[in-house]
């Protein structure tokens, strides 16, 4: 059942479009690292390095998914005051930091990895290196 706009629910629905502002950031973020400053050349991949490059693809997934839900809903309940789509954007804002901070701590992991693994000089590796990318971020 419909019932009539709620006069109290001042605020346009204009704002619904702040979170595609966390797209935009998100989308940002992925467009900085696909230029890279260094690339560390290693014959061991280390286990963490994994779980990094694991944990800033979900936090690019909360990005994303975060904004588009932040849009729907904000289309089907226009909000009453601006928080909700402030929060939505923060959220996205966030992650992307947090994706920027754990992209860095994978750099000081590739960095510190050769000196663990390096093969003895003058070999090489016996199979193919594993490439760490260490990449601009717009927050670190």
């Amino acid at each position: 059942m419909r019932t009539a706009p709620d006069p109290t629910r001042t605020i346009s629905r204009l704002w619904a479009l702040l979170p595609t502002g966390g797209l935009l950031i998100g989308a940002a973020a992925l467009h900085a690292r696909g230029t890279t400053r260094h690339v560390h050349v290693l014959c061991q991949e280390p286990a963490s390095l994994g779980m990094v490059f694991w944990a800033v693809v979900a936090l690019f997934v909360v990005v994303g998914l975060g904004s588009a839900v932040g849009v729907v809903h904000l289309l089907a309940d226009p909000p009453a005051r601006p928080t909700a789509p402030l929060v939505y954007l923060a959220i996205a804002v966030l992650a992307v930091a947090g994706a920027d901070a754990l992209d860095h701590v994978g750099a000081g992991i590739a960095a510190r990895t050769p000196t663990v693994f390096a093969p003895p000089p003058g070999a090489t590796c016996d199979y193919p290196p594993y490439t760490y990318h260490e990449t601009t971020g717009l927050f670190l």
